[in-house]
Order: C-alpha cells, then sequence, then structure tokens
C-alpha cells in the first residue's frame, strides 16, 4: 500500500505500508490501514500522531490478527524538510547529488500489534538533487540464483548511481534491475516510490 496526498501548497505526506501475509485478509487489513490514511492527514496531525491512530484503528479490527509495517512523513517544499515516523518498516534510503547515502532508521515497531506502541518522529532537510526512496521487502527480498537476495546494497547502488534521474525514470530503473535479478517476475508484492527534491 502507498500513498501520496496534498496537505497544504507546501506540504505532501507519503506513505507506504506492508501487510503480514497475502490473501483476502491480509488486503481487507491494508484496505483499512489506507482509509485511516486518509482520514488522519491533515496538516494539524503530526507524522507520530498518525501512526498511533492508525495502530488504534488496526486494534479495533482484532480479527484479522495481522502486524503492519508502516512508514509516514511530511514533506515541506518550503522548508525542504521531510518529518516521519517508521513504524518497524524497511528504513527509506536518502541519496544526495554527492552519492551520500543515508537511511532514515528511527521510529519504532510494528502496527497493529500493541496498543501502547509508540512510533518516534525524526526530521531530516533534504536538499536539492537528494533522492528520498520507499521501498517494500518485496524489492530487498527477491530472491535471484541460488535463492540470494536482491538485498540493500544492490538497492542502494542503484539509487548512487542513478540519482540524476527523475523520480519516475529512478523507479523503472529500480524494477527492471530487480526482476533481471529475480530472472522474471516478483513472488511478493514490490512498491517503490522516489521523491526527487528539484
Amino acid at each position: 500500500c502507498y500513498d501520496v496526498l496534498p496537505l497544504s501548497a507546501t506540504r505532501l505526506a507519503i506513505s507506504v505500508a506492508d501487510v503480514c501475509g497475502k490473501g483476502l485478509a491480509a488486503a481487507l487489513l491494508m484496505s483499512n490501514l489506507q482509509a485511516s490514511v486518509r482520514a488522519f492527514a491533515t496538516s494539524h496531525c503530526t507524522p507520530a500522531q498518525l501512526a498511533a491512530n492508525a495502530n488504534a484503528s488496526l486494534l479495533r479490527n482484532g480479527g484479522l490478527r495481522r502486524f503492519v509495517t508502516f512508514f509516514y512523513g511530511v514533506y515541506d517544499s518550503a522548508t525542504r524538510e521531510l518529518t516521519f515516523a517508521n513504524a518497524g518498516h524497511n528504513p527509506p534510503i536518502v541519496v544526495g547529488a554527492d552519492g551520500r547515502v543515508r537511511r532514515l532508521t528511527a521510529g519504532g515497531m510494528v502496527l497493529g500489534v500493541f496498543e501502547a506502541t509508540t512510533v518516534e518522529q525524526q526530521h531530516v532537510h533534504l536538499t536539492p538533487g537528494d533522492r528520498l526512496v520507499l521501498f517494500t521487502d518485496g524489492i530487498v527480498e527477491a530472491e535471484g540464483p541460488g535463492n540470494e537476495e536482491f538485498g540493500d546494497g544492490r538497492l542502494s547502488g542503484i539509487v548512487v548511481r542513478r540519482r540524476a534521474a527523475t523520480a519516475a525514470a529512478l523507479v523503472d530503473r529500480i524494477f527492471a534491475e530487480v526482476t533481471d535479478f529475480a530472472g522474471g517476475p516478483l513472488q511478493d508484492d514490490a512498491t517503490v516510490v522516489v521523491l526527487a527534491v528539484e
């Protein structure tokens, strides 16, 4: 599940999530999460508050008994600041115009398990030329020859080499290299969202 929502003339909310498991129950839970994000995503709701609200909503559907990894960030193009909360999701990658790689590792536990889940909120300043890459584990866990996983290193390498590409071109390149590595269609759902800072 992923979404991009305008909050104001300069502020944009970006989210990506992955539910444990497959099938109808997982799809229902993901739809519930997406509806919650859209309901709670306002200019006054911080990423940490939104994660807490989404967690409470998932717990109300306790019969589904699944957890969700979740990243939610708000990017302000006027200040180039990204405020984010990461609930057990793969840490997004930020690659600078100079090729420097940062990972957005701060966060907390997955959603949908504990009522008292607290997700740490962080801020990061982005600069022109930066590429922010959000992804699900279907990308880095894609298996190639000998059951070797694609891995974070290969993903970061693509972003570093293609850091001057547009957001759409970078998404296309990532999927091309992952499917080539896997030798065909991916076995797990895979999502990539790229924000290019101009």
